[in-house]
């Protein structure tokens, strides 16, 4: 039998967790079949393991786990090769079956086609293009508000806070500061920029970077405020497709050439540039305004709501799209300096790995061997705000383990919210607060003991229930069969054994969980 040769690519928004876990994983299985496999890795850290052209041409089949898509250029290495493409979360659940009937699944990809197949639904979703740009700004925010952190942590050590004013000198802590306050400044531009490239390829980017910081732009435009995040969506978008459709206008080949770099460019910034000043900046501005005084002036009770329903959505799918989507919303009020709602993110993202992985250990006869085995890993990478290693807990026993986390994390984002948390930006995790990234760090450090306390013990009441209806109902099976009364001393045995034995996830639990 010929040994099958396969290339991979995996992304995914913040280039963390899920890029590094299903690369790994699609080594794993490949290896298991005896097939040869490279994967690249375009994570927060750059392409790694980029595929080399002999390899794609070598290979029989090409596997694509995306989740922040690829732009034309990058897929055209593609041209004419049997395409898998999936989301990325997607290829971590299914990792067992990815490569059964990979023959069936894979479609002949044209490099002329900006689709693959019938997964370019999934791929072109608007959610792919605004994690595509909220991948671009990560490194922005990010280096930003460490910057800030520093700086503010400098002058609370007894440094000058001196600003640049009639000729005298500013103190280090306020350059430092500045410096840090650019990456917030930039941010948005860059998303925008990148949601737009995302849509509309390498032509877009430019009009979308400068239609989008014009709009942000309160002195230009006019207006109180920014139009933020808001603007950067709307913008984004429409450049991003207003590109797309203008690259379908047939001309003569003789300046078809300049299409690319200077007529889609200079039009589009030309529209767009006097759409935003004139309309789409003061409007989005406005909405924007009235969106941050909402959020302001909540009154506490609407807040801590509002925490729950955040810190709900935050551990219910482990970085599938319920995540994304508050995290989204808590990541792009950042650059509003409004905090708080990341403050939830910096917080319930820990629970479902860690608190997993403490459940494992108290009551190790509820989990599986391979769930017992992953548990330190999954401790220390849920440290650093990746949801992702609690994903095979749930998979194992998706109704009480989702239940637990969700209900743990709905309630630890209300205290969140109550206690006044405030995330500067992406970081650490349980670390933020040494680094200044998350303050009053007391109440951090409460708040996470205290949903880690709900999250563990909900673990094992529901599961403990779960196991024991389970090996209830098998033992009813038994007795239909073989007509033996089953005694309670059974049933309680029964709960501890079949967690202890049960290999991996079973088709049928999979196929629960989604």
């Amino acid at each position: 039998m010929t040994k099958l040769k396969i290339v991979a690519v995996t992304n995914c928004p913040a280039g963390i967790a899920h890029t590094y876990m299903v690369a790994e994983a699609l080594e794993q299985k490949a290896k298991s079949l005896g097939y040869e496999i490279h994967v690249e890795t375009q994570g927060a850290s750059g392409v790694e393991n980029k595929l080399a052209p002999a390899d794609i041409a070598k290979a029989d089949y090409v596997i694509l786990a995306l989740g922040k898509g690829m732009t034309d250029e990058d897929k055209a290495r593609f041209d004419n090769k049997k395409v898998v493409e999936l989301p990325v979360s997607e290829a971590l659940k299914h990792i067992e079956t990815i490569f059964d009937n990979i023959a069936k699944k894979a479609k002949l990809f044209n490099a002329s086609k900006v689709k693959l197949g019938d997964s370019a639904v999934a791929q072109d979703g608007i959610m792919s293009h605004l994690m595509a740009g909220v991948s671009a700004a990560l490194p922005f925010v990010i280096g930003g508000g460490l910057l800030v952190a520093i700086g503010s942590m400098m002058v609370q050590f007894g440094m000058p806070d001196t600003a640049l004013a009639n000729g005298v000198r500013p103190s280090l802590a306020w350059v430092v500061q500045q410096i840090g306050n650019l990456g917030f400044t930039f941010m948005i531009p860059i998303m925008g920029a990148y949601i737009a490239m995302s849509i509309g390829d390498k032509p877009a980017f430019a009009p979308a970077f400068i239609a989008t910081y014009l709009a942000n732009d309160s002195t230009l435009l006019g207006t109180e405020s920014g139009a933020g995040f808001l603007g950067a969506i709307v913008l984004g978008l429409s450049i991003g497709y207003f590109v797309k459709y203008f690259k379908k206008i047939k001309l003569p080949k003789s300046i078809a050439s300049l299409m690319g770099y200077l007529i889609i460019p200079f039009i589009t910034l030309a529209i767009f540039g006097l759409l935003t000043y004139y309309l789409i900046g003061p409007f989005m501005a406005f909405i924007m305004k009235n969106m941050l005084l909402f959020l302001n002036n909540m009154p506490p009770s609407a807040k801590i709501a509002g925490g729950f329903l955040v810190g709900c959505m935050l551990a219910f799918d482990m970085g599938g799209p319920v995540n994304k989507t508050a995290w989204f919303f808590g990541f792009s009020l950042l650059s509003s300096h409004v905090y708080t709602w990341y403050g939830i993110v910096g917080v319930v993202t820990l629970l479902p790995p860690m608190a997993a992985a403490i459940a494992s250990w108290i009551r190790p006869s509820m989990f599986s061997k391979a769930e017992k085995d992953s548990s330190v890993s999954a401790f220390i990478v849920g440290m650093t705000v990746a949801t992702e290693p609690a994903i095979p807990f749930a998979l194992a026993a998706p109704l009480p383990m989702i239940a637990a986390n969700t209900l743990a994390g709905g309630i630890t984002g209300s205290l969140s919210m109550a206690f006044g948390l405030e995330r500067l930006a992406p970081g650490i995790g349980i670390f933020d607060p040494l680094i200044g990234l998350m303050k009053p760090w007391y109440w951090f450090y409460l708040v996470l003991a205290i949903g880690l306390f709900l999250n563990v013990t909900f673990i094992l009441v529901f599961k403990g229930a779960w196991l024991k209806h389970k090996a209830k109902k098998q033992l009813e099976k038994l007795q239909v069969a073989g007509n033996d009364e089953p005694d309670s001393t059974e049933i309680n045995a029964k709960v501890g054994v079949e967690a202890s034995t049960e290999t991996d996830t079973s088709a049928s639990v999979k196929h629960t969980i989604n």
